[in-house]
């Protein structure tokens, strides 16, 4: 019985590792940052990339409130990993309106990350 529990357990934790370590790529990272523009959860947003300085942080969140920064749809179209394995783009099809596009607008960004402590991050 405490092997089958042993084993049992590791499936599981192998699974939850799994699970978790997938969304650590430049995809991943690229994703949950529009994801996070998408909702206007603009702090959020700035987690995922190279800032540190909290007064920058909180500049580029407020300006991105006052421009009435909002995604409302985004598709990610490919991701690119340099052989270094320490810089990547992806590329990201998005729709956006702002203050100075009520619009909607679709455009492609290619979004450069580094990594930096060992997790992918997008450059600013």
């Amino acid at each position: 019985m405490k092997k089958f529990t042993l084993i049992i357990s590791t499936v599981i934790l192998a699974v939850v590792f799994c699970a978790c370590s997938g969304s650590s790529g430049p995809k991943a990272v690229v994703n949950d940052y529009y994801k996070a523009l998408k909702s206007g959860d603009f702090e959020k947003a700035m987690t995922y990339t190279t800032l540190t300085d909290e007064a920058e942080i909180q500049q580029n969140v407020k300006k991105m409130q006052d421009f009435k920064f909002q995604v409302s749809d985004y598709e990610i179209l490919s991701e690119t990993i340099a052989e270094d394995g320490e810089t990547a783009t992806v590329d990201v099809k998005y729709t956006a309106s702002s203050a100075f596009k009520e619009t909607p607008e679709e455009q492609t960004e290619t979004v450069k990350l580094v990594k930096q402590d060992g997790k992918w991050k997008i450059k600013e």
